[in-house]
């Protein structure tokens, strides 16, 4: 019959979305402190992310725990009310508050209505600039994070996330838990808390990144109101400690034992690269076609193919300094040895041939196509802005992106997989019922087994 479509043949696709990046308003206080404004009158909403220097890239293994339980603090006593009181203020506002920490940095970050904007800017003043870190406090927020701690110890996921940190990095910031351990967690009080938030909460070293329905002027105004007297110390921050170019245990086969599991959990990991590195958006293609995305490489081998896991995915975690590259799955106990096999296998290919036009055309579009739809709420906006803060990007990085991503070569792809994947600059974590693969692993390399709960002793 005519006219009507024919439904066996899919309509032809339309024009990508393009991404329009957001006009941005910079200005600097007298006091140091850096301001971005994006207005979006979409929604009457504004978000609001004050950016500082206190994440654990740079604080000693020793101390490790004390940025990201300093960063809770704050919000359960600030300016002379207490932890109830804060809340409520919260409440009236109709606004959410959190303090994310990370290697790189803490972002107080905040959303609510836009004719809260005044009241939010105060909250947030107050919340860095006088926090009181109570004793009360601090004791009842270290002892939920030690027991945060102690649960995590029997997770066969985490068992593995903490050996494979000390296995890259060492006795490096980035070797040990951001939440720290239950040694150091328990030295940590109100001292050493305040000192190290004072210390790195300043306004010469800090970003006021704001997206909302609001007006410009009169958002800078209230800003000046709220944080043109703030001061601080007059320190610098120390950088990331060098990172070596491998593992601390390269080639290695780490296996925590756990008797009677009946999955292993498996990690492979290397140093990779830093975020906004030269090679970067090649490395996140081949990324994509190895193992970033649900029809990559390795979880069609694993998965689809031979059903013998959930899900497997590899991932390059960018910070300031190398960050590490991890594949991450957990498979029966019975194919432990094969699914390493295979996985060495897969990264064999990728070093040794170049992909198909038709993956370089999937991962582009995976890496692309979606992007729009990452800018569409003052919170999204506001975040993107907050890394290219943080990682000193340039200002039209995501409005270029597609463009560079689609620009990657095969060949470009390969030398990435070359530099990255080399099997002699990675190192194996396989948490499980070592007695049941030990043995057949040793064939594959050098093999030390750990019992649960006992770090990797790294080498001098």
């Amino acid at each position: 019959m005519t006219g009507r479509p024919d439904r066996t043949v899919p309509p032809p696709a339309g024009e990508p979305p393009r991404l329009v990046s957001p006009h941005w308003l910079s200005r600097r206080l007298a006091n140091g402190l850096r301001i971005e404004i994006s207005t979006r009158s979409r929604t009457p909403d504004v978000a609001l992310r004050l950016v500082v220097e206190a994440g654990a890239g740079t604080t000693p293994p020793e101390e490790s725990g004390l940025a990201t339980l300093a960063g809770k603090l704050p919000v359960e006593g600030a300016g002379g009310r207490s932890s109830s009181e804060m809340a409520e203020w919260l409440d009236t506002m109709g606004a959410a508050f959190a303090c994310l920490t990370s290697y790189d940095d803490a972002v107080l970050s905040m959303h609510t209505l836009s004719d809260q904007f005044s009241g939010a800017l105060e909250f947030l003043a107050t919340v860095a600039r006088v926090p009181d870190f109570e004793p009360h406090d601090v004791k009842r927020v270290r002892e939920l994070r030690l027991d945060r701690i102690r649960r995590r110890q029997d997770e066969p996921a985490e068992i593995a996330s903490t050996h494979l940190a000390e296995a890259v990095y060492g006795a490096h910031p980035y070797g040990v838990p951001l939440t720290g351990t239950l040694e150091s967690v328990a030295r940590l009080g109100t001292r050493e808390l305040a000192a190290f938030w004072t210390g790195r909460v300043r306004p010469a070293a800090a970003t006021l990144v704001i997206c909302g329905d609001i007006d410009p002027a009169q958002a800078f105004h209230d800003i000046e109101r709220h944080f043109g007297d703030w001061t601080g110390p007059e320190t610098t921050v120390e950088s990331v400690p060098p990172i070596a170019d491998r593992p601390v245990r390269s080639g290695e086969i780490l296996l925590v034992d756990r008797p009677a599991s009946r999955q292993t959990e498996l990690r492979v990991a290397g140093i990779g690269l830093a975020r906004g590195a030269s090679d970067e958006i090649p490395l996140l293609m081949m990324n994509a076609i190895l193992g970033g995305l649900f029809n990559s490489r390795i979880n069609l081998n694993l998965r689809e193919d031979k059903g013998w896991t959930y899900g497997a995915r590899t991932m390059f975690v960018q910070r300031r300094a190398a960050g590490p590259f991890v594949l991450r799955t957990a498979v029966d106990t019975d194919v432990t040895t094969r699914a390493y096999e295979q996985i060495r296998r897969e990264f064999k290919a990728m070093r040794e041939s170049h992909p198909t036009d038709d993956e370089l055309s999937f991962a582009a579009n995976a890496l692309t196509l979606s992007l729009p739809l990452q800018f569409e709420t003052a919170g999204q906006i506001a975040g993107r802005r907050v890394e290219t803060v943080t990682y000193g990007l340039p200002d039209d990085y995501w409005e270029t992106f597609p463009e560079a991503v689609r620009a990657v070569t095969a060949e470009q792809v390969t030398a990435a997989a070359r530099r990255y994947l080399d099997s002699a600059g990675l190192v194996l974590i396989a948490v499980g019922d070592v007695a049941r693969f030990a043995d057949e692993l040793s064939s594959l390399g050098t093999v030390q087994v750990l019992p649960a709960g006992v770090p990797v002793q790294t080498t001098p």
